[in-house]
């Protein structure tokens, strides 16, 4: 057996490929869910629980084929027509489908700025700027403030929030004057840098499907027995990642960290807890098939919700992920006059 069979490369590129053949287990999964779904909703009286139901079946996968993910979609419509039988199912009960919520902009149709800004300066640099304007009535931002008061705030407790979808939250904290609050720039984008590699973020989420295929969803504390191990594997082929964010956990000195993510599957708090048994997770919302795995740290079952975080600019478009290194996140700027506006305008909402 040669020297380049037993290095770490070779190692993590095998298992990277059998992650991601894993990756159709979420096809799997999801065949069987909505067969179980569409039974149930067809065999049931209507009501308004089962058309809200369907409503919620039937947004997921519209929320997948509005980011171009079609796969699903089409493997249930050549399994048991899943799609157009929500459709007729919503339509026949005279209600409406979710609307879909789409983006104000893409970033790739935005300017940024080149110059890399350390990731609590630029926020500093946005709250200024929005003491200055007027203030944006968008009743999402009042909902975000209900968020954050269900968060609560305790004694030796740290926050990370997961931004970009989490800065409303973070910002409310800190014109709290609160103290041990974090914001991380964590995301698929951040884990790419640090690994050298794409799409890491799948192979960890993987460990989520792997779960619930098994049967493992019923609270919290199943889930994390079954799901945490197994992300310290797929980690265990990524030092740099664990090695980083071990660091970064350790420089919090709090009994306990609580993780502030919009949702849904929990991909990134669920990494976190992997590496320090200290961190726990608030979530805003998930996917109806992870409600009993998450409990109460579920603000709202409203999964419609969610893709109202894209909606707001200063969360969506205004930063961009640009670098992390010692511990600090870093930034682009963006240079549109209008984003700028509404970013500083949706902050005002929150800083008054």
């Amino acid at each position: 057996m040669g020297i380049e069979a037993l290095s770490p490369r070779n190692e993590s590129w095998e298992k990277a490929e059998e992650l991601r053949e894993e990756k159709m287990s979420f096809i799997t999964y999801s065949l069987d869910y909505y067969h179980r779904e569409l039974q149930e909703l067809e065999s049931a009286v209507a009501t308004e629980a089962t058309i809200y139901k369907a409503k919620q079946l039937l947004k997921m996968l519209d929320d997948l084929a509005d980011e171009g993910y079609f796969e699903l979609n089409e493997k249930l419509e050549e399994a048991f027509q899943a799609v157009s039988w929500l459709r007729s199912y919503i339509s026949n009960h005279h209600a409406e489908p979710f609307a879909l919520i789409h983006k104000p902009l893409e970033e790739s149709e935005i300017i940024y700025g080149k110059r890399d800004l350390e990731l609590t300066k630029a926020i500093d640099e946005i709250i200024v700027k929005a003491k200055a304007t007027e203030q944006d009535n968008n009743s999402f931002i009042e909902e975000l403030k209900k968020f954050c008061e269900w968060i609560g705030y305790e004694e030796d407790t740290a926050y990370i929030f997961l931004l970009r979808d989490t800065l409303i939250p973070y910002i409310y904290y800190k014109e709290k004057g609160r103290e041990q609050i974090h914001p991380w720039l964590l995301g698929r984008k951040t884990l790419n840098l640090i690994s050298g590699k794409e799409r890491v973020d799948d192979e960890i989420r993987a460990s989520v499907i792997k779960a619930l295929e098994n049967g493992q969803v019923h609270d919290f504390p199943e889930f994390c027995d079954y799901v945490l191990p197994d992300i310290r594997e797929s980690i265990r082929y990524y030092p740099q990642i664990e090695n980083c964010f071990k660091k970064m956990l350790g420089e919090i000195t709090t009994k306990r960290i609580l993780v502030i993510e919009s949702g849904c599957s929990g991909t990134f708090p669920l990494l976190l807890m992997s590496l320090d048994e200290r961190v726990d997770v608030r979530m805003y919302t998930t996917y109806p098939y992870l409600l009993e795995a998450y409990g109460d740290r579920i603000y709202t079952p409203k999964y419609e919700e969610n893709r109202l975080f894209e909606t707001l600019y200063s969360q969506d478009l205004y930063f961009r992920f640009s670098d992390l290194r010692d511990g600090k996140f870093y930034v682009n700027q963006c240079k549109d006059t209008i984003v700028e506006k509404k970013a500083s305008e949706e902050i005002k909402a929150v800083i008054g």
